[in-house]
């Protein structure tokens, strides 16, 4: 067992260590947000295939969600 210190190349390892390991962080947390996103994305896209598909509350023919009106668009 060697009673020397850490060598002249501890700090320089270690501060590589630590730039991989930020790096490693900041890889996860964008991975992270881009899987939430995309979850939002899936659950928009089923609540509007869902408003599309039910009745207005008056009971009538006309889907529940209409995308003319709900962009502004005049019919015309």
């Amino acid at each position: 067992m060697s009673t020397a210190g850490p060598g002249p190349d501890a700090g320089h390892h270690l501060r590589h260590l630590r730039e991989r390991m930020a790096e490693h962080h900041r890889r996860a947390r964008a991975e992270h947000e881009e899987s939430a996103l995309e979850e939002a994305i899936d659950g928009a896209a089923f609540d509007l295939a869902a408003d599309i598909a039910h009745p207005t509350a008056a009971g009538g023919t006309e889907p529940g969600y209409d995308v003319d009106t709900d962009l502004g668009v005049d019919r015309r």
